[in-house]
């Protein structure tokens, strides 16, 4: 006679593990991200860890498709608990005109502050028709044993983040070519991954510099440019002004933007008087680059940077609305004379 306890086993065996599924299907990676149907019926997205350009990609996707539903679009920059009441007011306050809002928060302080992890699981245990997105870097091992962890794990579309590698970074690069109109070939990619170490970062910005500049043939990437708008930023981390004048004037030969070269070299006169200055909002540098960027800092004095920085602002709107009246590249190489040669005076 058939025993019967063991069909009942069996289904119940099959019951458990689809509600263990159930409960970890949103933790997912960056490929299952890609393939999932978003719906509205997520509340909150966490995307956890590096690098943080993929990381921008990821909330893009999420803004984009609750755009597309009507949502209205807030950012925070979290470093501690002060804005959480803001924040707060702002999520479950209810709208006269029933606006509907999906709101980033970008967290860069080193742990997510206490009083918004009780925002987060509230938000979670609420009905509220508006969503959130969570940025946080990288934490330690010990976070995902953490309550609440496990909370946010199985009631939110929890993204965990690593730097792409092999045929996915490749497939990326692609992806990334297609979308800037770069002509690419397999040689191409491989190089552009090679030349760059493997960091999508670094790839990413070469891919929209060479997006920019009027190129007819991107296919050789080591032959398309003597120099690209990368060498000059590592000029002025090496404070080696003849080599930054023999980059600036190749750039200026084959008409490269000077608007976005400056927009480069003021990002990084901000990171560099940032290290030097902040002690809690220190710029985020990835760590491979942290020790360059420290020697880069140490270069300069925090009285030069300023006045750069002051400075760039000036030169910036000159070369966008007055470039028929002066001769920006020359005032552009004047100015970084002056700063690479510790003048204050400008």
């Amino acid at each position: 006679m058939p025993n019967p306890i063991k069909p009942i086993l069996f289904f119940l065996t099959l019951f458990m593990v689809s509600i263990y599924s159930i409960i970890h299907i949103m933790i997912i990676d960056y490929i299952k991200f890609k393939k999932l149907t978003l719906s509205t019926d997520i509340v909150l997205f966490f995307i956890h860890g590096n690098p943080r350009n993929i990381s921008n990609e990821l909330e893009y996707d999420i803004r984009n498709f609750y755009k597309k539903l009507g949502y209205e679009y807030i950012t925070y920059v979290i470093d501690d608990d002060s804005q959480t009441d803001i924040i707060n007011n702002s999520y479950f306050e209810q709208s006269l005109f029933d606006e509907k809002k999906i709101m980033t928060l970008n967290i860069v302080s080193s742990s997510i502050p206490k009083n918004l992890k009780s925002f987060m699981e509230a938000v979670l245990a609420s009905q509220n028709q508006n969503k959130v997105i969570v940025k946080l870097d990288r934490q330690p091992s010990s976070f995902k044993n953490t309550k609440f962890y496990k909370n946010i794990s199985s009631m939110s579309c929890l993204i965990e983040l690593y730097e792409l590698k092999g045929k996915l970074l490749e497939q990326w690069v692609i992806n990334k070519c297609k979308i800037n109109k770069i002509n690419y070939d397999d040689e191409f990619i491989t190089d552009l991954i090679k030349l760059n170490l493997n960091n999508s970062l670094s790839i990413s910005q070469t891919i929209y510099q060479k997006s920019l500049m009027n190129i007819e043939d991107n296919k050789n990437l080591k032959e398309s440019s003597k120099f690209g708008e990368y060498d000059i930023v590592d000029t002025l981390l090496d404070k080696d002004y003849n080599k930054f004048l023999k980059v600036s004037k190749y750039l200026q030969s084959i008409n490269a933007p000077l608007s976005y070269i400056i927009f480069l070299l003021n990002s990084e006169l901000e990171k560099l008087y940032m290290i030097q200055k902040s002690k809690i909002n220190k710029p985020y540098i990835p760590k491979f680059l942290q020790s360059k960027y420290n020697a880069a800092s140490n270069r300069y004095t925090s009285d030069n940077l300023l006045v750069a920085l002051k400075s760039i602002v000036k030169l910036d709107i000159n070369s966008k609305y007055n470039s028929k009246k002066s001769n920006s590249w020359l005032s552009f190489n004047d100015l970084f004379s002056i700063i690479m040669n510790n003048n204050t005076q400008v």
